[in-house]
């Protein structure tokens, strides 16, 4: 027999009352801020500006581990 069926339902009882319970505050915090396609932590109402805005970060991106490879080239004389 297993031991969880050995136990009383009073010790059962006794344990749920032991145990911290979850609250539940839906109402309280409710904002309704996340609705659909209202998830992202930037705006894309504007398409251009956004995709300018995205193609000038992933260049300059794209682009710093070569600026800092030359700049060390260049530092050390090894480029010239």
């Amino acid at each position: 027999m297993s031991p969880l069926a050995r136990t009383s339902p009073a010790a059962f009882r006794a344990a749920l009352k032991r145990a911290p319970r979850q609250t539940r505050s839906f109402g309280l915090h409710h904002t309704n801020e996340h609705t659909t396609h209202q998830n992202m932590p930037f705006t894309y109402d504007n398409r251009r500006k956004f995709a300018t805005r995205y193609a000038g970060a992933a260049v300059t991106f794209f682009a710093v581990p070569f600026i800092a490879a030359g700049y060390q080239m260049r530092k050390s004389g090894g480029a010239a």
